[in-house]
């Protein structure tokens, strides 16, 4: 199975990793819909991929939003939920307000989208969640990352086997250059974070987002893989 040809819709598609898995789409022969919240930034991703690209604007933490912009959508081959966020803190600490703010844009806008998709999707298609490496390598102050992650590569598992034949899976990336899914930090902060995910991870360095959309069509191409997690992380978990 190949890319080209096929419809894949990406949540997060504005920036980050959901946007370079747009170029791979793309230049395999692929068309995208990018779905996010920002015009502006949708817009500006699509123009630089071409006429194989389109855009819709919906907030992943409201359901109607998100079943309005697939409406149009026709059949979808493959979906990809990229629209993250992130929270940190201590446990005793974190405002029980914002965790669920995190689960609602993380876990609920995950299965948002793919209730939303799911009717439309083609049944050789495919369904790609994101997780993370905070679920297998817990870190004192994230355990809302942990717990998200946790919550969403066990749907994961239950879902590959309801919605079969479409194949169900995840991705889990570790310390990724497009930190905060492609937000502008400070430079002297992005460069201690570059530093500190080389000093941890095995290979040595950080990941690219190049490096993750490689391990994204791979999942979405593979016609026998199915009900995983595939982590991308450079060995850090």
């Amino acid at each position: 199975m190949t890319l080209a040809g096929r419809r894949v819709v990406i949540t997060g598609g504005s920036g980050g990793i959901g946007a370079t898995i747009a170029q791979e789409v793309v230049d395999r022969g692929g068309t995208v819909l990018l779905v996010g919240r920002t015009e502006s930034r949708l817009k500006d991703v699509a123009v630089a991929l071409g006429p194989a690209a389109a855009y819709a604007v919906a907030d992943v933490t409201d359901g109607a939003e998100l079943t309005a912009a697939l409406a149009g959508a026709g059949t979808i081959d493959h979906l990809v939920t990229a629209a993250a966020g992130g929270l940190a803190g201590p446990f005793a600490q974190l405002p029980e307000d914002d965790v669920r703010d995190f689960f609602e844009t993380k876990f609920w806008g995950q299965y948002r989208a793919v209730r939303a998709a799911l009717p439309r999707l083609a049944p050789d298609g495919s369904v790609l969640l994101f997780s993370g490496f905070l679920f297998r390598k817990p870190a004192a102050g994230l355990s809302a990352f942990a717990a998200v992650n946790g919550a969403i590569e066990g749907l994961v598992k239950v879902l590959a086997v309801e919605a079969a034949p479409v194949r169900v899976n995840a991705l889990s990336p570790g310390r990724i250059d497009t930190l905060g899914g492609g937000e502008p930090m400070p430079v002297g902060a992005r460069r201690e974070y570059v530093a500190m995910a080389g000093t941890e991870a095995v290979l040595g360095r950080i990941g690219t987002a190049a490096e993750a959309a490689h391990a994204a069509v791979f999942l979405l191409e593979n016609g026998y893989t199915t009900g995983v997690t595939l982590d991308v992380d450079g060995g850090l978990r």
